[in-house]
């Protein structure tokens, strides 16, 4: 791909950038996937599941990852058929299903964090100071994205009730009201189990946390059906 073909300005060069990367991942995740005779979104659900520590039903899961309802009751049937999770009704509604990995699935689930670890080796060559510039602007980029309706919500503490925004965190760090806890930029967290979604004002308050589109502020997850990239490998 020839220099330059996203811009040249700071905006298409962190856009090509993040290709490059996505590339790599790809590459990384596929090797995995093929050595564990699964495909990478069974993987992903895998380590979703994992993640959850309980059952999901089949429609969190599709929201969650980005799938469509076809392509994730095939992925989950898969892993069924591998013994690698296993399909109940939900114990909130007997008419829905839930899926709970079984001890194989958990095994599978822990190898399948591990393919991101050539990643994780990358960043941390860089200094400390980089490595929390980066995730903040990670962070945040991630929050446009589910602003736009590009990507599934995250129980994220830049949308959470829970979360006091800190203007100036290297001076006064950031504070979860729920826990009691100060937080650095690098303490903020992508997925948390008691998160809250703030309301409209909350999250206007919360200054650079929130996306540029006041309009676009609220998304409740409830609401956040379709995904334009919901077509992914089975």
């Amino acid at each position: 791909m020839s220099e330059g073909v996203y811009g040249e300005q700071a905006t298409g060069r962190v856009t090509h950038g993040l290709l490059r990367l996505s590339i790599a991942m790809r590459s990384q995740a596929s090797e995995w996937a093929e050595a564990a005779k699964l495909t990478p979104t069974q993987g992903e659900i895998l380590v979703l599941l994992m993640q959850r520590k309980g059952p999901m039903r089949l429609g969190e899961i599709a929201r969650k990852a980005a799938l469509t309802a076809a392509t994730t009751s095939d992925a989950v049937s898969t892993l069924e058929g591998k013994g690698l999770g296993e399909k109940r009704r939900a114990v909130d509604d007997r008419r829905a299903l839930a899926v709970r990995l079984t001890a194989r699935g958990r095994t599978a689930a822990k190898r399948a964090l591990q393919w991101p670890d050539f990643l994780a080796k990358a960043v941390g060559t860089l200094p400390d100071d980089e490595q929390a510039t980066s995730y903040r602007t990670l962070l945040k980029t991630i929050r446009q994205l589910e602003a736009q309706e590009r990507m599934p919500p995250h129980r994220m503490c830049l949308s959470c009730v829970h979360v006091e925004a800190s203007k100036s965190p290297k001076k006064t760090p950031h504070r979860c009201a729920l826990l009691q806890i100060s937080m650095a930029d690098t303490d903020l967290r992508l997925d948390c189990s008691v998160y809250e979604e703030a309301d409209v004002t909350t999250q206007s308050e919360a200054g650079r946390f929130s996306p540029r589109r006041p309009d676009l502020l609220l998304l409740r997850h409830r609401d956040f059906i379709s995904y334009p990239l919901a077509h992914r490998d089975r």
